[in-house]
């Protein structure tokens, strides 16, 4: 009877796992199943940024929103230069990642990104010159992961200004490119 106990016992023990196993499966237990892992970001609150969303998703009103067709949040702004230069300003970025986001999740919208100077220098050189800022931002944006179809430029040089005075302040806000969504056909 005792060589039947101990085979019962000796059999037993070989079927449990060793603790450590034992800590493997119930570390396995509590980790979320990759579908729910997927589905957290959608039911994030609480961000403060972009980044803190999926890539798919925008951070409004403090929680995480899906991307979807005609967003009002994927809308034109405004990226500034400085005189004669081609380099946008560094708050711009922020805004440009947003819109990169908006086009990476709706391969539909396009956007038209148009390149202004302000009256100083001839219209030949404003036109090359709001060419030239246009396509830095088409830059950035392909390098963000953005595709060329859903990207056009155009400049204006000097042609469209937002303000006519003839001083410094009034001259900034016409170097400018503006990003703005294309109406859906």
């Amino acid at each position: 009877m005792r060589r039947i106990l101990l085979a019962l016992l000796l059999v037993s023990c070989a079927h449990t796992p060793p603790p450590a196993e034992k800590k493997d499966e119930e570390t396995k237990a509590e980790a979320p199943a990759p579908a729910e892992a997927a589905a957290s970001p959608e039911k994030k609150t609480g961000c403060a940024s972009d980044t803190e969303c999926g890539d798919g998703q925008l951070c409004i009103k403090k929680a995480c929103v899906e991307i979807s067709k005609g967003l009002a949040e994927c809308r034109d702004f405004k990226v500034e230069f400085a005189f004669n230069s081609t380099a946008f300003e560094p708050s711009a970025k922020s805004h440009l990642l947003r819109m990169a986001r908006c086009l990476r999740a709706d391969q539909s919208l396009k956007v038209a990104i148009t390149g202004n100077a302000d009256e100083r220098g001839t219209e030949e050189y404003n036109l090359q010159l709001g060419s030239k800022r246009a396509s830095t931002i088409e830059t950035y944006l392909l390098k963000l992961g953005v595709s060329a179809t859903q990207v056009d430029t155009v400049s204006y040089g000097e042609n469209k200004p937002v303000c006519r005075a003839q001083d410094e302040k009034c001259w900034a806000k016409n170097r400018r490119a503006v990003v703005a969504p294309e109406p859906k056909q």
